[in-house]
């Protein structure tokens, strides 16, 4: 016996786009049925409710279906749209429904046993191979092989007209487009998983089959994970009609388990995929289990009545196998999903069945037990309907909540009666006992008898920290139209959920891939969550894309990768304040430990410690302030916090590509650069402080920020000895550093000319002749530094970027008495390529600076990652600004392990369009094109359909889908697939629809389409 977590959910079903949609509709209990849609086929020429005996018609016209069934992403999963055409649609929605379930679990983008991953699933028809073979079965109707009769010549060249002008004819996709096995295959080929991979085939038990051979497969150690479902998709009329030749489908277009009104079900359709993995494995991982399944039992009913006529003795034993396996009576089970077709004998049989089990265990008394079925919300999805009932025991297990039942007249109540059984008709409160945990079942019935039961408990209890502090909400799509859509589903789901919280809707959504239409802000509370959710959704279905206010930010599009160049900028003395960075220094054990390990070094050389200053002296910041000024003090520290930062940024996945530091800040940007090593940064900057304390003693002097140009600085200090530009922070400001004298005649001269100028809080007259000879004590030493190759470093002292170690040693020799040239560095860093510039910490100033610095901005942007103690806030927003605009940033290191709650949330959504074998009108006209044809008597043009079947044709057509795929992957083909699918616009302003794959644009012709036979000879068609 071994238990087997469910730690992944994804299903779609009629009414349910997914796993949250679809517990709401249970709860709601809303049924789904509803007419034939027209565009599966046209039912009036099937439907006949008043002759029940005919052969080749349904006497309902009721089903319940899911929307854009055809609908399919080549692109995100890397296939070719020749190939999607093929692929059965029911393995297209398997393979949606993998990335949907791997995704809830959280793992999309982490790391899992791929290689020993199975892929488990229920599959019984393909009516799309059915589809994709009309034309071959309709010929031998024509050419008498089915009759032994006479061709009719008008009736095979009419098929073959018809054909053409509604099918893809088969090509070398078909075959394995339609296997049911391969559509087990296309889940392990997309998503590279080497387990065992293969469809059953029970009939309506097909999934919980499934089910059984995973469980088998994960506790003998051959697989570590297993994907479990099933899929069903009713595209022909065939199964609703023959299935009315059995009697088994509801006249009256409504599914009544167990209800005396009850007269056969409705037929349904959908899939579910479960992500299943050992229990022991899932709590040594710190998964979200939704339950745990304790033991599965099959059987099958062996000699009965009849073919689709069920058994009590081959229920129970099914029943009997499943507690031995579970290691637990039955008895102590409360809640029953049944197979519950709504079939008379079918439903009075397996209550009969779950009597007698509830019976047998003299021990036990039996605890009373809800019995319900999906199956009067959603029909009979056939192979799927095990998966679906399944996926709703595991949901009310996890939310331990009875699901209701529509309003139902039991067919037996004294037999429910009996065995303790009960049918819910409002959701009931599933309160916990002492003597067991929560404990559900479920039940699935194949035509033939093959019978499955399953018997599932509750997850085991996990602890959570549920702290109320700002998290980065960061939410994706392949389009701002499905962003919109993405957003408000999201709300929609915390708003119907409490229990909900920021941190766990933020977690869920950061161990999501990114796609490329994003959305991001920081909320603290549920009320803000919804609010900035609600905000974010209206001002995309506007279109409005950048800074929407209220902390979002939003792109249609991650910037190119060439736009994605990165600048950190260091800040030099002046940037420290008591109490900076302390949401990273108590929030995160990294940038703690970094900080400590260099604090250690300090501290070692010194005596005195930056940290306790920095972040021990908040009762007392002035005493703290004024210590913090000391040079000695200061540019330690300021190393400390730029290179225990840029640590923690690349923990985020933020790396900068190009580094600037202003001033001191240029220690650390050297860090930061991969040109020098912390310890040795650190080192240099005690060295380089006492050197400036001593070397300045004598004439400690001051600074002051001038608002002038360089020339009007020039005029400004004409004349005032002791006094020099120290800092060229941009076109607009030079910072005068010089004795202090000379700074308060500076300060007068600019007041009484109405030019702004503020003095500084410095300990020395830095960058200015006036410390020198620190430049003389520290020269040995600079040359001593091990410089090593790494990325592009703009020095400040030169204003221009430096790679030679050699020639970066000689402009730090005299960096503490040199000018800053803040604002050629800036320029030096956009001309070498940098166009997303982030200050590492100590505010916005040098990103102010740089703005004004660059001679074009356009396409550059500034992102700031701390403000005043904000909660960490800006940290935060400037993480997801940058997620937006594409660079490469993981969120998960922002919350620990017991933060880590993933919370059930809609899917991210993908750009999908149509592909089908159904080529008629609603997806394109007919290609025809005009050749001349000698007849008798006639030389008109006659219009004649081109040799499909020739086999070059099957080559260039692969080809040139290929290239079409290939296309996709730039940047302009790739902008143009995330525009809407139908009416789409090239640039040249002509209009077509992209609603068949083998119609893909191109400007060969007047339409913006190009045949195969175009391509061929060089004609076009009408």
């Amino acid at each position: 016996m071994s238990d087997i977590a469910v730690v992944g959910l994804a299903c779609r079903f009629p009414g349910a786009a997914d796993v949250g949609q679809y517990w709401r509709m249970i709860l709601r209990a809303e049924r789904q049925f509803d007419a034939i849609p027209p565009d599966r086929w046209r039912h009036e020429t099937f439907h006949d409710p008043r002759d029940r005996r005919s052969p080749h018609t349904a006497y309902t016209d009721q089903g319940a279906f899911i929307d854009d069934v055809e609908r399919f992403a080549t692109a995100h999963y890397n296939i070719p749209p020749r190939r999607a055409i093929a692929m059965d649609p029911q393995h297209r929605l398997l393979i949606d429904l993998a990335r949907e379930s791997l995704q809830d679990a959280g793992w999309e983008r982490r790391p899992f046993d791929r290689a020993r991953t199975g892929v488990f699933v229920g599959l019984n028809q393909s009516t799309y191979q059915d589809l994709a073979a009309t034309r071959l079965r309709a010929m031998l109707l024509a050419d008498g092989s089915l009759h032994c009769g006479q061709e009719d010549e008008a009736l095979l060249a009419a098929i073959q007209d018809a054909a053409q002008q509604a099918l893809a004819p088969l090509q070398a996709f078909s075959l394995p487009g339609t296997l049911p096995n391969m559509a087990a295959c296309a889940v392990s080929s997309v998503f590279d998983l080497g387990g065992p991979a293969f469809a059953v085939d029970s009939a309506c038990s097909s999934s919980m089959v499934a089910l059984h051979e995973a469980m088998h497969h994960l506790r003998a150690g051959t697989c570590t994970v297993a994907l479990v479902g099933g899929v069903f998709l009713n595209l022909t009329p065939d199964g609703l009609v023959t299935l009315c030749r059995v009697g088994a489908v509801s006249a009256n277009g409504v599914c009544r388990p167990f209800d005396e009104r009850a007269d056969g079900f409705v037929l349904g359709e959908g899939g579910a995929v479960a992500v299943l993995r050992p229990l022991a494995d899932a709590v040594r991982d710190g998964d979200r289990i939704y339950a745990v399944i304790k033991g599965v039992g099959t059987s099958n009913d062996g000699a009965s009545d009849g073919p689709v006529t069920p058994r009590v003795e081959g229920q129970l034993a099914a029943f009997r196998a499943a507690y031995r396996d579970a290691g637990v009576s039955a008895n102590t089970v409360e809640f029953v999903e049944a197979h519950g077709t709504g079939t008379v004998v079918g439903d009075r049989v397996e209550l009969e069945a779950l009597r007698a089990l509830r019976m047998e265990d003299p021990d036990h008394v039996a605890a009373e037990c809800q019995v319900s079925s999906v199956k009067a919300l959603i029909g009979h999805t056939m192979a799927a309907a095990g998966a679906a009932g399944l996926v709703k025991a595991v949901l009310a297990l996890h939310n331990a909540t009875i699901p209701p039942q529509p309003e139902t007249t039991p067919d037996d109540a004294g037999m429910l009666t009996d065995a303790r059984l009960a049918i819910a008709e409002r959701a009931l409160p599933w309160r916990s006992r002492p003597q067991h945990p929560r404990r559900a079942a479920v039940s699935s019935f194949g035509f033939g008898g093959t019978n499955v039961h399953a018997v599932l408990e509750e997850a085991p209890r996990r602890r959570t920290v549920r702290a109320a502090r700002p998290v980065p909400v960061l939410l994706t799509a392949d389009s701002l139209e499905l962003l919109a859509e993405h957003v408000t589903a999201v709300r929609e789901q915390v708003v119907a959920d409490p229990g909900l919280t920021p941190a766990s809707v933020a977690y869920t959504l950061a161990t999501r891939t990114p796609l490329s239409a994003r959305v991001a802000f920081v909320a603290t509370s549920r009320s803000e969550l919804i609010d900035l959710l609600g905000a974010a959704a209206a001002a995309l279905r506007a279109g409005e894309v950048g800074d929407l206010g209220r902390g979002i930010h939003a792109a249609a599009a991650p910037l190119a990768e060439s736009d994605r160049q990165v600048a950190f900028l260091y800040p030099g003395q002046g940037a420290q304040r008591v109490g900076m960075l302390s949401e990273l220094y108590h929030g995160f054990r990294s940038f703690r430990g970094e900080i400590e390990r260099l604090d250690d070094r300090v501290r070692a050389s010194t005596g005195t410690s930056f940290a306790s200053l920095v972040w021990g002296w908040e009762s007392a910041p002035e005493i703290a302030e004024t210590a913090l000024t000391d040079t000695r003090r200061c540019q330690p520290a300021l190393g400390a916090l730029g290179i225990a930062t840029t640590a923690l940024l690349a923990e985020f996945g933020v790396r900068p590509d190009i580094t600037v530091g202003h001033s001191v800040g240029e220690f650390p940007a050297a860090v930061g650069a991969g040109l020098l090593d912390p310890v040795d940064a650190i080192d240099f900057l005690v060295h380089r402080g006492e050197a400036i304390a001593n070397g300045g003693s004598r004439a400690a002097g001051g600074m002051v920020a001038v608002q002038s140009s360089e020339e009007r600085f020039d005029e400004l200090t004409a004349g005032i000895e002791g006094m020099w530009p120290g800092c060229f922070n941009h076109p607009e400001q030079v910072v005068g550093s010089g004795s202090v004298g000379a700074v308060a005649m500076l300060t007068e001269r600019c007041a009484q000319a109405g030019v702004p100028a503020v003095p500084l809080r410095v300990s020395h007259a830095f960058h200015s002749p006036l410390v020198a000879e620190a430049d003389e004590l520290v020269a040995d030493r600079v040359a001593e530094l091990p410089l090593r190759s790494g990325r592009v470093l703009v020095s400040t002292v030169s204003g221009r970027v430096c790679t030679d170690p050699d020639e970066l040693r000689g402009w730090w020799q005299r960096s503490a008495s040199s000018p800053v040239r803040f604002a050629a560095a800036s320029q030096a860093a956009a001309d070498a390529g940098a166009r997303v510039f982030v200050q590492v910490f100590g505010g916005n100033g040098l990103l102010a600076m740089a703005r004004r610095s660059i001679a074009d901005t356009t396409g550059c942007h500034f992102v700031a990652l701390e403000a005043e103690p904000d909660d960490g806030r800006a940290f935060l927003s400037g993480l997801v600004r940058l997620a937006v605009l594409g660079l490469p940033v993981d969120l998960l290191p922002l919350f620990g392990d017991g933060e880590r709650d993933l919370a059930t949330l809609p899917p991210s959504p993908l750009a999908a369009q149509p592909y089908s074998v159904r080529i008629a009108s609603r997806h394109r006209s007919p290609r025809r094109r005009v050749r001349p044809v000698a007849s008798p008597g006639d030389a008109r043009p006659t219009i004649v359909d081109p040799p499909e079947d020739h086999p070059v044709n099957d080559l260039v057509d692969l080809l040139n889908e290929v290239l079409a795929v290939l296309r996709t992957l730039t940047k302009t083909e790739h902008a143009n697939a995330l525009s809407p699918a139908r009416g789409t616009r090239h640039p040249s302003g002509t209009r077509c629809s992209r609603r068949s794959p083998r119609s893909a644009c191109t400007r060969r012709s007047t339409c913006g389409a190009s045949s195969r036979s175009a391509v061929i000879s060089g004609s076009t068609r009408s």
